[in-house]
């Protein structure tokens, strides 16, 4: 009767200990899931399109980096899905600007049906879409958000910065919506991880 109770308790003990293993590796599967430094290997292709998302200036700072790159591509901040023509990646960079929707003399409900279309478009195109958000998280107002949710279901891979990930949510819409995710101290570390994604 004693080697069975101890049999059962040494089964317990065993079930207990590959649970929390289980645990742990699930949450190092998570982490390293939502913390890849660059990608592993190319996603993208070249022509790419690079278009604002919500016409904040963070755009012109991608079109900067591909050009430095040799990243062949068109820049167009309010490009529709007519634009997409040609295109093997479309590049998303978010960041709502009520200054930049009125330079553009456009609205935010314009600019989101725009996003929309652009992201309808490139999912019947099967174009590769990278998401960048380089603010902060001060900058990172409800609108801004509203963004990254509507774009992130169709993002391919997203490149944020930790400042802006301080509450998690870059961390949780790449997890909900299983997309690689990079997170980058500033501009400065940009570079790698846009350029990982095409070669």
């Amino acid at each position: 009767m004693k080697m069975k109770s101890f049999k059962i308790i040494m089964l317990i003990a065993l079930l207990l200990l590959l649970i929390v293993n289980a645990t742990i590796f699930e949450k190092k599967k998570e982490a390293s899931f939502n913390s890849l430094p660059s990608l592993p290997k190319p996603i993208a292709k070249e022509y790419a399109l690079i278009t604002s998302a919500g016409q904040g200036t963070d755009a012109y700072i991608i079109n900067d980096i591909a050009n430095k790159m040799m990243i062949h591509n068109y820049f167009m901040p309010q490009a529709e899905a007519t634009n997409l023509e040609g295109i093997n990646t479309l590049v998303f960079v978010v960041g709502y600007s009520p200054m930049g929707e009125k330079i553009h003399n456009v609205n935010y409900v314009s600019e989101k049906k725009r996003i929309i279309a652009l992201l309808e478009k490139s999912n019947e195109e099967n174009i590769t879409v990278i998401t960048v958000y380089i603010g902060g998280k001060q900058q990172r107002e409800k609108r801004t958000e509203e963004l990254l949710n509507i774009i992130s279901p169709e993002t391919d891979y997203l490149i944020g910065t930790k400042a802006a990930n301080t509450d998690g949510f870059l961390s949780e819409l790449a997890k909900s919506n299983r997309i690689p995710l990079t997170l980058i101290n500033g501009v400065n570390d940009l570079s790698e991880p846009f350029a990982s994604a095409f070669r």
